[in-house]
């Protein structure tokens, strides 16, 4: 018997699991995949495992909707510290946790509900992305924990996000993989975006990573400073960073579903 909690950051939805006396095992495939099934599972996006850790308050291990352990997940950390947060004692309002690539820090944050600090951004501009021939007014690649490719387009609420990104994800200029983001600008720092996910294989209500992927490249094409308002299909999220982008956070709320057992 597994204990669960179901929980949603911006649409983002996953099924949490307290891990820490190793009740379950990461690699099971077929069993996450079972249980993120929409029609014969709970239900989610990914799997979050809650486990120890001797370099910070706990470990995140991600498993995306296929069954495959991925490096990062940014709402997943928003949505794993709102758990934490429930169960380690003594409460905090910061947390820092082991990821699969290194450490993150998640603070309680009044204005937004939960504010992570998103440690990782590289690979910016590694790949030309003109060979895709999607059109789009800009385009670049980065890396904010999993690989992401931005474009921005014209209507993004009308745009064929499945189609177009299904081919982003399977190009073979990615060696694993690519998730693909588009986006429209509404007004000066306010952007409407929405995601294709690897691993879900599907279009996602919210995705942190490429959130923050968004935010990052629409401020480098426009000069914007400090924040970027994004609106995704579940809801509302902000970015803020400093000048060289050496300190980003991605904030937004998180909602407990509910809880059960499998």
């Amino acid at each position: 018997m597994i204990n669960f909690t179901k929980m949603n950051a911006t649409g983002n939805d996953f099924v949490v699991i307290d891990n820490r006396d190793q009740l379950v095992n990461a690699g099971d495939v077929e069993l996450w995949k079972k249980l993120c099934s929409l029609k014969t599972g709970i239900g989610a996006d990914g799997i979050l495992l809650l486990e120890k850790s001797t370099k910070a308050d706990f470990k995140m291990r991600y498993i995306n909707a296929d069954g495959g352990e991925v490096e990062m997940c940014g709402n997943g950390g928003r949505a794993i510290t709102a758990f934490a947060h429930e169960i380690i004692k003594p409460i905090k309002n910061i947390y820092h946790f082991e990821t699969m690539n290194g450490l993150y820090e998640c603070s309680i944050d009044s204005a937004y509900g939960f504010r992570l600090k998103m440690t990782e951004l590289y690979d910016v501009d590694k790949i030309n992305l003109d060979s895709l021939k999607i059109p789009n007014k800009n385009s670049m690649y980065l890396n904010t924990g999993v690989p992401h490719s931005v474009f921005e387009v014209e209507n993004v609420q009308k745009y064929p996000v499945f189609e177009n990104g299904k081919n982003i994800r399977y190009s073979p200029l990615f060696e694993k993989g690519c998730n693909a983001n588009f986006y429209e600008v509404v007004n000066s720092k306010h952007l409407r975006v929405r995601t294709y996910e690897r691993g879900v294989e599907n279009e996602t209500l919210s995705c942190g990573t490429g959130v923050t992927a968004t935010a990052i490249a629409a401020a480098k094409k426009y000069n914007w400073k400090d924040e970027i308002v994004l609106e995704t299909l579940g809801g509302t999220l902000a970015v803020k960073f400093n000048a060289d982008f050496s300190e980003v956070f991605l904030c937004g709320k998180v909602e407990k579903i509910f809880i059960g057992s499998v």
